[in-house]
């Protein structure tokens, strides 16, 4: 395969148009291009892409072409730090077949720019690159020469899993814009660097100044949360400048613009008459605002960018518990179309730890963990020059400026690539990430103090979303990622035979009770006094004792039944008020883990029903937090779907593609039916 580009390979916001027109019956189109991607086939939306990689590498796209006559590619360059893509040079490769063999190739097709797009523009989020201002006033093809670039090592990929649906919004009111409810600032502006220049476009004064007095709006909903492409229609009587915000979750019902911190905005200046656009990015939300002047029709259609084949096990049934199940597969669909993001909109960027757990709801909505794979490999081949080359980087592919690795979540992948092994007997991925493995092991040591204890670790030292991640729990001997450190190396240990490992973690865990428990809890962390370490007793955290249960760090059965009755999401505030909550990322659902081993499944279904309730009722999604103050769609959340599924019918994963479930008939008694996909 050629690869080629066109125009300055460097430019940011670049976009470039392959065009072929064909004269002969084709059957299939082969595509490797980088940043990003979309295909129309005969005029019509094919698909976007691709299945993302780092730096150096990419995953091939097959597509169908029986019956095509024309095919237009986009491809974006974006030469930005973000975090929905590694920070690459662009690319475009291109093959396509007939029944017997090559027909045409990249040099085929012709290039263009297109003159629709403004590229000086303010940040959607501080995680993605610029929001979308579409000029459909000066629509231009202009040609250009393509040279040849180096190639891409190509990596086998899961396959294009979106349904690309064609969903209508519900129109709610229409009528004059009197203004938000509340305005917050937006994180990525905190950065000057994430500004348009005064001649391009700033939120503030060219949108927020702007539609303060004689503007008129549209608002429409989706059913739940959803996440796709947005389809503008328009029919204008006079140029009009079009503004359609989006939000995940309206706040008493009020419309809070950047309630979390994000510029959620497309912006269309439209010409007189009939025009169409699509959104070039995929956006994540429930409620639609359209802003505008002037008479015109606007009707936005969403088509959908979601993983259409995330139904292997589906749970019918219209009780809280099936709601939930559901709100948990449309969690994951959303987060896990070409590899596991933490999230659809604010960030699209692709985590450790939250990875442990969505891969672990693959296996339930996919019935197999092939895109789980591929996240790793990315992990495992990942060229980070910004961190420590033994360290891996937080998420990837995506920035990694300056020391913003976390060296948590390196743990918990090694974690996780056992968890991956023990599912899949996939030895071959084991030996792929033997290197990376030792090496994390490697830069750990350099942080161990005489109890084989990490301490003072640097980066960020990242243990859950609440009162554990404040400096002063962190700093020293941080016990919660001291049992990490414990579970990583017996992970080490137990996936290449290594004793001497063994040994070790034999040691910390044996270290960690002794400087950890205080008979009653676990402390949070100790530092150094007079070259003595020192316990802070009154750093307790209900996440701490879960870190503990989840890794087998237990010293009392006393401690587990405490645990057990006496804490969990439904614990009022004046019990044990010394003991600082948890949040769902990741304390319950640690929680949750430690109650399935205990088969306290009637417990399990009691506080998750309670504590999800909220969130199916408002997005149809799970949540970052435990209130809406950020992302309302997280993909580690979906692993509330196996978690249902081992309740009420005793699902063990999947062996030889079938699920295996240890008591199926049980869950008719809790109002559920289950069905597996064929």
């Amino acid at each position: 395969m050629e690869f080629v580009w066109a125009g300055n390979r460097e430019e940011q916001y670049s976009r470039r148009i392959f065009k072929l027109s064909l004269n002969k019956e084709c059957q299939k189109l082969v595509i490797c291009a980088v940043d990003f991607y979309r295909v129309y086939l005969n005029g019509e939306f094919n698909c976007f892409g691709p299945e993302r990689t780092g730096e150096g590498y990419s995953r091939k796209r097959e597509i169908s072409v029986v019956g095509v006559k024309e095919i237009e590619i986009e491809v974006a360059g974006y030469n930005h730090l973000c975090y929905a893509c590694d920070k690459q040079l662009p690319f475009f490769g291109v093959e396509v077949y007939d029944d017997k063999g090559l027909v045409y190739g990249t040099l085929d097709f012709k290039c263009y720019l297109r003159t629709d797009r403004l590229t000086d523009v303010t940040r959607f989020s501080g995680q993605r690159t610029g929001i979308e201002y579409f000029d459909l006033t000066c629509v231009k093809d202009i040609p250009l020469e393509v040279y040849s670039v180096e190639e891409p090592i190509i990596l086998d990929g899961v396959g294009d899993t979106a349904g690309y649906e064609k969903v209508e919004f519900s129109l709610i009111s229409q009528g004059e814009f009197n203004g938000f409810s509340e305005i917050s600032p937006a994180f990525c502006e905190l950065n000057p660097m994430n500004l348009a220049s005064e001649k391009g476009f700033l939120v503030e004064r060219d949108f927020l100044n702007k539609v303060k007095f004689g503007y008129k709006e549209i608002n429409y909903s989706l059913e739940n949360e959803r996440t796709g492409f947005i389809k503008f229609d328009i029919k204008a009587n006079e140029q009009v400048e079009i503004f359609a915000v989006m939000e995940e979750y309206l706040i008493d019902g009020k419309w809070h613009f950047r309630r979390s911190g994000c510029n959620e905005i497309v912006i269309i200046k439209a010409p007189k008459g009939e025009s169409q656009v699509q959104t070039f990015e995929p956006y994540a939300f429930k409620h639609l605002k359209i802003i505008y002047k002037g008479e015109v029709e606007i009707t936005p259609t969403l088509i959908t960018y979601e993983n259409d084949l995330a139904d292997f096990i589906w749970v019918d049934g219209e009780n809280d518990i099936a709601k939930i199940y559901r709100a948990g597969q449309n969690t994951f669909k959303q987060n896990a179309v070409d590899l596991f993001t933490d999230c659809p909109g604010r960030e699209r960027a692709g985590w450790l730890c939250d990875s442990y757990f969505t891969a672990k709801a693959e296996q339930a909505f996919m019935g197999n963990n092939l895109m789980e794979r591929a996240f790793l490999e990315n992990i495992i081949l990942s060229k980070t020059p910004e961190i420590d080359s033994r360290m891996l980087p937080k998420s990837f592919p995506s920035e990694n400026r300056q020391d913003q690795y976390i060296p948590n979540w390196a743990m918990w992948f090694v974690i996780e690539l056992k968890d991956y092994y023990n599912r899949t007997g996939d030895r071959s991925l084991v030996e792929l990430a033997k290197d990376r493995v030792y090496g994390l092991l490697d830069f750990f040591l350099e942080y161990e103090n005489e109890y084989n204890l990490l301490e003072d670790l640097q980066g960020w030292v990242f243990v859950e979303w609440s009162v554990c991640n404040s400096t002063d729990y962190v700093k020293g001997v941080n016990y919660p990622s001291n049992m990490l450190y414990f579970a990583m190396l017996s992970s080490v240990a137990s996936l290449y035979d290594d004793k001497k490992l063994e040994k070790k973690a034999k040691i910390i865990k044996e270290n960690i009770i002794k400087q950890s428990f205080n008979g009653e809890f676990f402390i949070e962390n100790a530092v150094r006094e007079d070259g003595k370490l020192k316990p802070i007793k009154d750093h307790l955290s209900e996440t701490c004792q879960y870190y503990a249960l989840f890794f087998n760090i237990r010293p009392s059965a006393e401690f587990e039944e405490k645990m057990i009755t006496k804490f969990g999401p439904k614990r009022k505030d004046g019990v044990y008020p010394n003991v600082a909550k948890s949040n769902i990322f990741i304390g319950n659902y640690l929680r949750f883990f430690y109650l399935l081993e205990k088969k306290e499944y009637d417990r399990v279904l009691e506080e998750m029903t309670s504590y999800f309730k909220e969130m199916v009722d408002k997005t149809g999604t799970l949540w970052e937090h435990d209130s809406p103050k950020a992302s309302c769609n997280h993909g580690f959340a979906s692993v509330i779907g196996p978690i249902i599924l081992e309740c009420v019918a005793g699902f063990k994963g999947i062996k030889d593609g079938k699920p295996i479930f240890t008591h199926l008939e049980k869950a008719k008694s809790f109002g559920l039916k289950i069905k597996v996909r064929q």
